[in-house]
């Protein structure tokens, strides 16, 4: 502040002494953040909640992977462990598929608790995931853990509001705002300085969870299932959105500090936006979104499939479909028995029955997933007022725990449940001449493993172009609001 007594400036200085002003300002606000000890106490506590939180989530998460690698092996053994049988009876003893873990669930668990983490494969039949955290976490569960996404989302713009919420009101209030104003300082070089001070601050505040999150990913990441630059690519975009929801609340505070008539006017504006941001408008739009793009319930959703379905034939020779069907095939090897086939007609049926099944699976579970993101889209509308509307979606999509991600884990499940249904009917097809036939435990090895591929950074940037907008025109609205204060700027 010294440089700016001793050299006034003129009202048309030169962009240099601008600069040398913003650097001023920013050096003087950085070293005040620096000497109030509650702020740097505050701050250090929020590091060390932040790095607690991500050897939480590493520790969960490893224990998750161990579990869940351990059960596909026993499923595994199972599988290929079955006696003799009819290849169909094979198929509806089934096999589980399991989601592997995204390695940044350790900083985001998104969806995961909520949607199952496994998939029950079995003839005739696409089933929903199973085994649900939160359904055996109790009312804890249910209410949320404490994750690095949480802290960042809802107590780090707390400390970015207790940083700046003084930075204009405070020096009107001690007079050293009239004093920077009539040594020729310009309100935006004013402005550009605290900005440059606040923002550096969060870095400083950001630094230690990714650097944490980096190198957990370095010892999480399985490199034969993923790749690890992808990983970083995601934890790079995630510090890109975290940065400016939170650089948002900087201008925020400014430009709020610099209306408000005093610092206790400029806290409760902000401590009231704040928690309007982080409890009052997820739930009103989660609600609107139920209202307006509402999803059926299990029940519902099972009985329609259920009554497409009943217009197959399944195991049912005396359904019109299934004779049409026989009619249709007998006709096409031009016999008059189902003895005289070349091939099995039982193999060749329960094939049709699964392909006239697909279509219909696909139909339901894409006109489901359709619902969700519209319910999605909704919810991330208002994201450029509230951003946490905004960057919630952008976290979880490039953390993988969203319902997107989980959607295509359960089309690949679903993908490798036909391929076994077209192996064991291809293998009736061929081999089953009478209805004594069975298979040998060589078809169960023969049919693979499931083993999916998480789909990569572009996948999640792919459908997360609304909340990314949002949140950059939360910036950019923020800043205009403190450009627009500060021109308004009073010095008393």
């Amino acid at each position: 502040m010294s440089d700016l007594a001793l050299a006034p400036l003129a009202t048309t200085a030169p962009a240099k002494s601008r600069w040398r002003v913003v650097r001023a300002v920013a050096a003087k606000e950085w070293l005040e953040l620096f000497r109030d000890r509650r702020l740097v106490w505050l701050c250090a506590f929020v590091v060390a909640l932040m790095l607690a939180a991500l050897a939480f989530g590493y520790v969960e998460n490893a224990r998750i992977l161990r579990e869940r690698d351990s059960a596909a092996r026993a499923d595994r053994e199972l599988w290929v462990g079955q006696s003799a049988k009819n290849p169909h009876a094979a198929a509806h003893f089934g096999q589980y598929a399991f989601k592997p873990l995204s390695p940044l669930a350790l900083a985001d668990p998104g969806v995961d608790a909520y949607v199952g983490s496994a998939v029950w494969l079995e003839a005739h039949k696409q089933n929903e995931t199973q085994f649900k955290q939160a359904r055996d976490g109790g009312v804890g569960a249910r209410l949320g853990s404490l994750s690095l996404a949480f802290i960042l989302q809802t107590i780090a713009p707390l400390i970015v509001i207790l940083m700046g919420f003084a930075s204009f009101s405070g020096e009107r209030e001690s007079g050293t705002l009239k004093q920077l104003l009539s040594v020729g300082a310009r309100p935006r070089d004013i402005l550009a300085g605290k900005a440059m001070a606040l923002i550096g601050a969060i870095f400083a505040l950001l630094a230690p969870a990714f650097f944490g999150a980096a190198l957990a990913l370095v010892f999480f990441v399985d490199r034969e299932r993923l790749s690890l630059a992808d990983q970083f690519l995601r934890l790079a975009a995630l510090g890109a959105a975290y940065a400016a929801y939170l650089a948002g609340f900087a201008f925020l505070a400014l430009g709020v500090s610099a209306l408000a008539r005093n610092s206790r006017a400029a806290l409760v504006t902000l401590l009231a936006f704040w928690l309007a941001n982080s409890f009052l408008a997820p739930r009103l739009a989660t609600d609107a979104a139920r209202a307006f793009a509402p999803t059926p319930t299990w029940q519902d959703f099972r009985a329609r499939i259920a009554q497409d379905k009943a217009k197959t034939f399944g195991h049912d020779e005396s359904h019109p479909a299934f004779v049409a069907f026989r009619d249709e095939t007998l006709k096409k090897y031009g016999v008059s028995r189902v003895e005289d086939l070349p091939v099995s007609f039982r193999g060749l049926s329960l094939r049709k029955d699964d392909e006239a099944g697909y279509a219909i699976f696909d139909r339901h579970f894409g006109a489901l997933q359709s619902a969700f993101d519209r319910q999605d889209a909704l919810r991330a509308a208002p994201g450029f007022l509230f951003p946490l509307l905004a960057l919630r979606p952008i976290s979880m999509a490039f953390a993988g725990v969203d319902s997107r991600s989980q959607f295509d884990f359960a089309t690949a499940a679903e993908a490798h449940r036909r391929d076994i249904q077209n192996q064991v009917s291809d293998n009736i097809i061929h081999f089953a001449h009478d209805k004594q036939y069975v298979a040998g435990p060589e078809l169960w090895r023969k049919i693979a493993s499931f083993a999916y591929r998480a789909p990569g950074a572009v996948f999640a940037l792919g459908y997360s172009a609304l909340p990314i907008i949002g949140l950059l025109a939360w910036l950019a609205l923020a800043c205009a609001f403190a450009l627009f204060a500060a021109r308004r700027l009073r010095p008393v």
